[in-house]
């Protein structure tokens, strides 16, 4: 058994979930980039003036464009309103001086903190990754929990990792 017991670290809590937001929404930043390409692409068709008809260029112009202002919106919108609760939490658990625990076994994976203990068989999650020093377990490609290296001596996370790959498949997040 591998046993990890460490007290809050509200810069590390922070990181680790600017990283989960970021992975988590790429899709939204690829949408975006591709909403931003084309409505400057119908923008040059409507300066040129070329094509059937630059009143449908327009037309179509102006659509896309209040379409990619309101994604930007809505992405700045959730981006605020979870680093907002982000903070709301960070603060509780640093008032609390919340310790966590995590304990990686050959049967499961074991959570404690002060106000829960979670107890999970390997097979509840799907993968395993490593991105930016942290170790992350996923459950249907979704990011479930965050381990980072600073966390854990050196030895015990090589230990982590190798248990781990016995037990998941690597997927690159």
């Amino acid at each position: 058994m591998i046993s990890i017991t460490v007290p809050f670290d509200k810069s590390l809590f922070i990181k680790s979930n600017k990283l989960k937001f970021r992975l988590e929404n790429m899709k939204s930043y690829i949408k975006l980039l591709i909403y931003i390409i084309l409505t400057v692409g119908l923008m040059i068709l409507i300066a040129i003036n070329k094509g059937p008809t630059p009143s449908f260029y327009g037309i179509a112009g102006v659509i896309l464009f209040i379409l990619t202002f309101n994604y930007i919106l809505r992405i700045i919108n959730i981006r605020t309103f979870y680093f907002k609760e982000l903070d709301t939490i960070s603060e509780k658990h640093k008032k609390q001086n919340f310790i966590y625990t995590f304990e990686f076994t050959d049967d499961e994976f074991n959570y404690f903190d002060n106000e829960k203990k979670i107890y999970f068989k390997w097979e509840a999650f799907s993968n395993y990754s490593i991105n930016n020093d942290f170790f992350i377990l996923l459950v249907n490609n979704k990011i479930f929990f965050m381990l980072h290296q600073s966390e854990a001596n050196e030895q015990q996370f090589q230990e982590i990792i190798e248990l781990t790959k016995s037990k998941l498949s690597f997927k690159k997040v």
